[in-house]
This record gives C-alpha cells, sequence and structure tokens, in this order.
C-alpha cells in the first residue's frame, strides 16, 4: 500500500498536549521523562520530548488534555504501552512512538469531542 495512513487502525488527532512518562531500561532503574503530544489515536501516540526511552521499552504515561470549557478541568488520559520507534535525526522534533492501551475505554470520544471544539490542531 501506497499509503501508510491505510494501515492505521483508528483516525490521528493532531493535538498537542502535555506528557509525562516512564519506562524502566534493562538495568532496572526507572527514568522518566516530559514532553508534547504531536499525535494521538486511541492505539498510540507520539510524544515529542528529549528523553528518549529505547525502541521496545514498556512505557506507563499520562496526557492531560486541554479543557473543553472555561469552567471544565483538563481531562488526564493514563496509558501502558510499547515505544516504537524513535526520531533523533532532527533535533527540532525529536521523539517517540508509542503504541498504547488507554484508559478510560472512553478515550475515541474524548478525543472525538477536542476534535469538534475546534482544539484539533
Amino acid at each position: 500500500m501506497s499509503d501508510s495512513t491505510e494501515l492505521r487502525k483508528a483516525k490521528r488527532y493532531r493535538l498537542s498536549a502535555p506528557a509525562v512518562f516512564m519506562w524502566a531500561p534493562h538495568d532496572g532503574k526507572s527514568e522518566s521523562g516530559r514532553g508534547v503530544t504531536r499525535d494521538i489515536n486511541t492505539f498510540g501516540v507520539y510524544v515529542q520530548t528529549d528523553a528518549m526511552p529505547p525502541v521496545g521499552a514498556r512505557v506507563l504515561m499520562e496526557v492531560v488534555l486541554p479543557r473543553l470549557a472555561d469552567t471544565s478541568r483538563g481531562m488526564r488520559l493514563h496509558a501502558e504501552g510499547v515505544v516504537l520507534r524513535c526520531e533523533n535525526d532532527d533535533p527540532t522534533k525529536r521523539g517517540f512512538a508509542v503504541s498504547a492501551l488507554f484508559y478510560p475505554e472512553a478515550t475515541e470520544a474524548v478525543l472525538s469531542q477536542l476534535n469538534f471544539s475546534g482544539q484539533n490542531m
């Protein structure tokens, strides 16, 4: 297939939201980092950061979504997953992709609501 988007399991949302994550390398000492999401869907997320877990690392993550209204609080999505790829070549675009399972299960509904409200970046 020439179009890589055809291989995706779910719609991807362009979203810039704070993310914190941690992983345990093979030596057992856990490490952590902070970054900003570039895009997200119900099966994964791309995080722009300088703290790069290695490919294959198991990652625990929290993404803080923007508020939908002035009176609401931003929702926090929790996920666990595995690092699929890291991009180090361009210092302005450093980051990694994670195949992740998000909790709560209503992640798609929340992401769709952000898209509808104009928060989709």
